[in-house]
């Protein structure tokens, strides 16, 4: 009952976080890299610390887990290296939450916005956003992944991240480099014109 508890505490932590990622990320791609508002500021700083929560509660209930695994099964759990793998994923993306945290998260909700920064950090941005949401998501899916458990080896697990890092940063590439080139077109006439006479045209 106990461990039955635990795991259902863990699933609940992991969608908790997995939603709120998905809202975020939605949130910000509104907002085109432009300067944010207080409004928007306040919800990311709430989702933030309810994704912290979620972390912490996903790293003690995925030890107390390996630690019942374990004593109930000693000679041959600790041989399971999709759940090295797992951790791994899990430690990059806790490492990469904190540079999310204290270098990512305070240049996008600068009064210059993500595109009124230097290159070299938009780029750092959108890469810390990537790397994010593709190991919360392969993270989840690796606690799914049973028919993984001890058949899997750990170079196979950590290839196909690799691959999905390499895939996500490539996208995520695409789409600042759309954002940038949209930064430096002209506005359209509706956007140039006051708001009562815009109206006059609809």
């Amino acid at each position: 009952m106990l461990k039955t508890l635990i795991v259902y505490a863990h699933l609940l932590a992991a969608c908790v976080a997995i939603g709120v990622l998905l809202i975020q990320d939605m949130a910000l791609a509104k907002t085109k890299g432009r300067s944010l508002s207080a409004g928007i500021v306040k919800e990311l700083v709430q989702s933030a610390n309810v994704m912290f929560v979620a972390l912490i509660v996903l790293w003690i209930s995925g030890l107390v887990l390996v630690l019942v695994g374990y004593l109930e099964n000693p000679q041959q759990y600790l041989m399971n290296e999709k759940l090295w793998a797992k951790f791994t994923v899990v430690s990059i993306l806790t490492l990469n939450g904190i540079a999310l945290h204290y270098f990512s998260f305070p240049r996008v909700t600068s009064a210059q916005g993500l595109l009124g920064q230097p290159s070299l950090e938009q780029v750092l941005v959108v890469l810390t956003g990537a790397i994010s949401s593709v190991s919360w998501l392969f993270s989840c899916y690796l606690g799914i992944a049973r028919p993984w458990n001890y058949t899997a080896d750990y170079g196979f697990v950590m290839s196909i991240y690799a691959l999905l890092l390499v895939g996500a940063c490539i996208v995520a590439g695409e789409v600042l480099r759309s954002l940038r080139k949209a930064s430096c077109e002209p506005p359209t006439l509706t956007e140039r014109m006051p708001l009562n006479v815009s109206r006059e045209f609809e």
